[in-house]
């Protein structure tokens, strides 16, 4: 291995024991663009096709395009900031009181979920359907914990993913307990679980049913998403429960025959001995007692292990998650302008959408060595509305100049009215 790629994997090396290749095999194309604008301008100007000038003109457009892209986005942040006030656990201000709940999620709780949908999905996120996330139940990755999850317990339940990934962690092979060894396995690099309970259920952290709950992980195994949830309860594997009940109940087997054959002895011999039958008595006792707390000491352990993993992988709850997911959306918002305007204004005519995605895509798998799944509509739809590009009437796309399109988005924010 070359230097080179042992610096790689050490500084990509994290808490949860596991690296990722900059050039890590992804499952799937997925729509989200891993850079940020600053370095994604820096990478499409090193691509040479502008001159000097054009290169300071073009940055200038990028930061003028960042101020209003953000500041479009500020009524809608607003807006579900004021949506998730009164659902947030985390909230410290006053609010109204609580309304009983009924069967059915509340407005209030339906708009945020809406409007935190689109956030994720503006982040490039992508929805777990529910019958991908029942399939994680009951199994579990070498890391992870077998679970019994009860879905009536939610009254929503919502898990987001992006980064489907082969991540490779170390482990101990059980035919070689005294050295480590690197495997692969397929993770999600973010997850972020979105959930509210039913009125009448109760969980073993007391979650308040009435409350909007989000969590945001990273480097999840595909098979432990349901680590993530909660109300879950620990499923004993066959080989615990084995390591458990046999010697139990080899134990009492033996204590019983102890026990029959004293009793006989007992009733030839003399009465005094009757203190030996007692004492086999309580051994039996004693078998059960120490099964019943092998069971408890196992289950602990399960536990313990589920909350050393999640302790390293929780990156943030509630409010934090949306404020989060608010910015990033930003920046992919950001991202997905200025690869469709260079790709249009470096094309030698205008440009039909599917070519436009095309171009798009191949800039960005020359930039990055890996494929992405560019989302030209919502994009397109965006450029039009700033202005940043025209329709042709054949159908086609022509980008605005980059001095056209600074004063195009200038004059979009002179149009705005005043905050009051």
């Amino acid at each position: 291995m070359s230097s080179i790629q042992t610096l790689r994997k050490v500084l990509l090396q994290n808490t949860t024991g596991e690296y990722i290749d900059l050039d890590a095999p992804h499952w799937a194309l997925e729509p989200y663009i891993p850079l940020l604008p600053d370095a994604l301008l820096e990478r499409l100007l090193e691509r040479d096709e502008c001159t000097a000038d054009q290169q300071a003109g073009y940055r200038q457009f990028a930061r003028t395009l960042a101020a209003v892209l953000h500041h479009d986005g500020r009524a809608a942040q607003t807006e579900l900031s004021h949506h998730y006030a009164s659902l947030d656990p985390d909230n410290e201000t006053l609010r109204e009181q609580d309304q009983p709940l009924g069967d059915t999620v509340n407005p209030a709780a339906a708009a945020a979920t809406e409007s935190i949908r689109s956030s994720l999905l503006a982040a490039n996120f992508t929805p777990l359907s529910q019958e991908e996330i029942e399939a994680a139940v009951g199994v579990a990755s070498h890391w992870g914990v077998p679970l019994h999850v009860d879905f009536e317990l939610f009254r929503q339940l919502a898990v987001y993913t992006r980064g489907d990934v082969i991540g490779v962690r170390t482990m101990r092979p059980w035919n070689r307990p005294w050295r480590n060894e690197a495997v692969e396995v397929p993770i999600y690099q973010r997850v972020v679980v979105l959930f509210q309970l039913n009125a009448d259920c109760r969980t073993e952290d007391e979650l308040d049913a009435n409350r909007l709950h989000l969590r945001l992980f990273k480097n999840i195994p595909k098979l432990d998403v349901d680590m993530l949830l909660p109300g879950t309860r620990v499923r004993i594997s066959w080989l615990d429960r084995t390591r458990i009940v046999v010697p139990s109940l080899g134990g009492i087997g033996m204590t019983i025959w102890k026990i029959v054959r004293t009793a006989l002895l007992v009733a030839a011999l003399s009465v005094y001995t009757a203190t030996i039958l007692v004492g086999l008595v309580l051994a039996a006792v004693g078998y059960i007692v120490r099964s019943v707390l092998n069971y408890f000491q196992t289950r602990n352990r399960y536990m313990l292990n589920l909350t050393r993993s999640l302790y390293y992988q929780k990156l943030d709850s509630n409010a934090g998650v949306l404020y989060r997911l608010l910015e990033e959306a930003h920046q992919q918002r950001q991202c997905e302008v200025l690869v469709a305007h260079y790709a249009m204004l470096t094309s030698d005519q205008p440009i039909s959408r599917r070519r436009l995605k095309r171009r798009a895509e191949r800039m960005l798998r020359e930039i990055l060595a890996q494929e992405i799944e560019f989302d030209i509509d919502e994009t397109l739809q965006r450029m039009l509305r700033l202005d940043l590009c025209s329709e042709t009437p054949a159908g086609k796309f022509q980008a605005a100049t980059v001095e056209q399109a600074i004063t195009s988005l200038n004059a979009w924010w002179d149009s705005q009215p005043l905050a009051v």
